[in-house]
């Protein structure tokens, strides 16, 4: 059985915390096991914007590495290859502009010795190891989106869903098919805002593009339980389905697992059948684990907080 953990962004107290509280304790060679065989499944984005990203990175990699976990990759280990590949155009792959750059500081100073830096290199080849997304017997575990129609796209172009340097260079192109499956998959839907609105994100920037609720049916939903952000002026609107673009949403009941949006409050499921596992532990939130037992109907009772 598994406990998913979600977004650790570098908070590896938080980590060491919520581990010990699932039961697991690091073994002679400090790897964190769980005395009955259990597993963890992180779902990404372990680097950037927190205070100890190296500690997270070993603790993390320790228990894959050593059988005790497996994890997916985020859009923050994504991006971090495309930031360090070159582009045989000239420049790389993800630009050096300073929004770029500002994401990925935190980590950049983390490792900013020559020593150190040696030791980054080591990590973006192990990045490179770590699958888009994981279908596992009874539950699906991806950073954002699990879209069967961007899924059923990368099975076709990575058939152990581990991303290639041939498949990265495409996916850098904006409007490529690999570029869209990353988008969703790693970043989830968005859509253009209706009437001209727009929304400041949590970096201040102006976006008239708004990421939604992918496990929600858009026909049965007000804009406010649909968008991710709150839109004032159309917060009570029933959803235009008409006007979203390749409308659909989660259907399945095979458990969902992800992270990535940023949530606050208290934890909670979105249907019986999805979870996200992101409540912003590098914003003064928490980090989050789902406790599954092979359950195919999610429950509240298997939701876990840090210090909780």
């Amino acid at each position: 059985m598994y406990d998913l953990i979600g977004d650790i962004h570098g908070h590896a107290a938080e980590l060491r915390q919520l581990l010990q509280q699932l039961g697991y304790a690091p073994d002679a060679l400090g790897t964190y096991r769980h005395p009955a065989g259990r597993q963890v499944i992180f779902v990404g984005d372990f680097i950037d914007r927190g205070p100890a990203i190296r500690e997270t990175l070993q603790v993390v990699r320790a228990m894959v590495d050593g059988g005790a976990a497996l994890a997916v990759m985020g859009n923050h280990e994504y991006n971090a290859l495309a930031f360090w590949a070159f582009d045989p155009a000239g420049g790389h792959l993800r630009p050096h502009w300073p929004n770029h750059i500002l994401q990925h500081l935190a980590t950049i100073q983390e490792f900013s010795t020559r020593e150190l830096f040696a030791e980054w290199q080591d990590y973006l080849a192990w990045f490179r190891t770590l699958p888009l997304f994981l279908e596992l017997p009874g539950l699906r575990v991806v950073h954002a989106c699990w879209d069967a129609r961007y899924i059923t796209q990368l099975h076709g172009w990575l058939p152990d869903a581990r991303p290639t340097p041939e498949f990265l260079l495409a996916a850098s192109r904006v409007g490529s098919d690999e570029f869209n499956a990353i988008e969703v998959t790693l970043k989830g839907h968005e859509t253009k805002l209706p009437g001209g609105h727009h929304f400041f994100d949590k970096d201040g920037h102006r976006r008239t593009m708004v990421r939604t609720a992918w496990w929600r049916d858009p026909a049965i939903s007000t804009y406010h339980n649909y968008y991710l952000e709150s839109i004032e002026a159309l917060a009570d609107q029933p959803v235009d389905v008409a006007a979203l673009p390749n409308a659909s949403y989660y259907q399945d009941e095979t458990p969902v697992f992800f992270g990535h949006y940023w949530l606050r409050g208290q934890p909670q499921l979105l249907t019986p059948h999805s979870v996200c596992l992101d409540y912003s532990v590098a914003r003064g939130g928490e980090l989050v684990a789902y406790r599954w037992h092979g359950e195919q109907t999610l429950t509240p009772a298997g939701l876990v907080r840090a210090n909780s």
